[in-house]
């Protein structure tokens, strides 16, 4: 992994860690917190799949205009 990367992730920890302490002191219960974090859950795992559709469409519209490989006249 990167420097860059590596940096990347840590800041986004460090800014997980300070919005899930402050989630915890500032919602009135375990339960709310619970429940956002099921929401962020979903709406990351939505995030996910479409991304992956996204790249397997670019792909294939990119394998498309491709053209096709050229045979070997030496057989």
């Amino acid at each position: 992994m990167s420097p860059e990367i590596r940096r990347t992730l840590m800041v986004d920890a460090a800014i997980v860690a300070v919005l899930v302490a402050l989630a915890l002191i500032l919602a009135p219960g375990l339960a709310v917190v619970g429940l956002l974090a099921l929401l962020v859950l979903v709406v990351c795992t939505i995030s996910f799949a479409a991304s992956v559709v996204s790249s397997r469409r670019r792909r294939r519209r990119r394998d498309a205009r491709r053209p096709p490989p050229r045979r070997s006249t030496l057989d």
